[in-house]
Parts: structure tokens; C-alpha cells; sequence
């Protein structure tokens, strides 16, 4: 026989203190395993919430604080500033470094305009689609000798 627990949305109704349907009421008051398991989380949310420190803990944290974030232990400024600037010369000066590195291919532009040219003139789809997909997908008209379309 097996015995059917709340569930975990009738288990926070009932950690919230809202009110519970009549069966899972009857069932939280006579199941000791659904009792302990409300009453062991509720333990364990009062252990975490605690109490307050004494007045001599908190000065001494705040003491401990206020000496991490005083300066004492970073850095001047002016080294920040330093490679700051330093990283500002870096990043302008590696552009002009990589043109130096970088050869260029040169090309005659002329040759290039004579060819476009070329190919415009003889047919202008065939300069963005291969002869395949011009035809199909426009097909090139059969005319007989009249110039009409059969």
C-alpha cells in the first residue's frame, strides 16, 4: 500500500501558511513524514536567518573593510594612466604596422574594366548566374522566321 504525500506545491501553501484544500489539511496533520519534512524546513530557514552580530563584530568588519578599499594596498594611479596610454599607442600604431606586413596584390584596372565590359555586352545575366540557371529560369524564346513567338 502506498500512501501518497503532499506535494511540493501543497508543501509551500503550507510553509507560507496558506490555507490547505480539506484532504491535504487532514493528510499534513495525521502523515508524521510530510509533518517533519514542513517542520525540518522551517529549522533550517530559521538556523540561516540567525541572529544579528554584537555591536563589536560589526565594527570590526567595517573596520576591515574600510582598510581593503583605502588605497593602502592598490596601485597609483599614474601606472593605470600609464598603460592606458601605452595600449592607446599599441592599437593606433598596429594598423599601420600590418600595411607594412601585408603585401597587395596589384592588378590592372583597365584589363579588369575591359573584361566586365566584355561580359556585359555578350549577355548581362551571365555576369551573376551561370548559362544553366539563366536558361532555366528564363528560357530563351524560340522564334521562327516571321519574329513572332511560336
Amino acid at each position: 500500500m502506498s500512501i501518497e504525500h503532499l506535494t511540493d506545491d501543497e508543501m509551500d501553501l503550507a510553509l507560507i501558511g496558506e490555507e490547505l484544500s480539506a484532504g491535504a489539511a487532514e493528510h499534513l496533520s495525521s502523515c508524521l513524514v510530510c509533518r517533519r519534512r514542513r517542520d525540518s524546513f522551517l529549522a533550517a530557514v530559521d538556523g540561516a536567518l540567525g541572529e544579528d552580530p554584537d555591536e563589536a563584530t560589526r565594527t570590526r568588519v567595517r573596520e576591515q573593510a574600510l582598510t581593503a578599499w583605502s588605497g593602502t594596498s592598490r596601485k597609483p594611479h599614474w601606472v593605470r594612466w600609464l598603460a592606458a596610454a601605452a595600449a592607446v599607442v599599441v592599437l593606433s600604431l598596429l594598423p599601420l604596422v600590418r600595411s607594412e606586413f601585408v603585401s597587395r596584390p596589384e592588378f590592372n584596372t583597365d584589363a579588369v574594366l575591359t573584361e566586365v565590359d566584355d561580359i556585359l555586352s555578350r549577355d548581362p545575366l551571365s555576369a551573376v548566374a551561370s548559362e544553366e540557371v539563366v536558361e532555366a529560369i528564363v528560357p530563351a524564346p524560340d522564334v521562327d522566321g516571321e519574329g513572332s513567338w511560336s
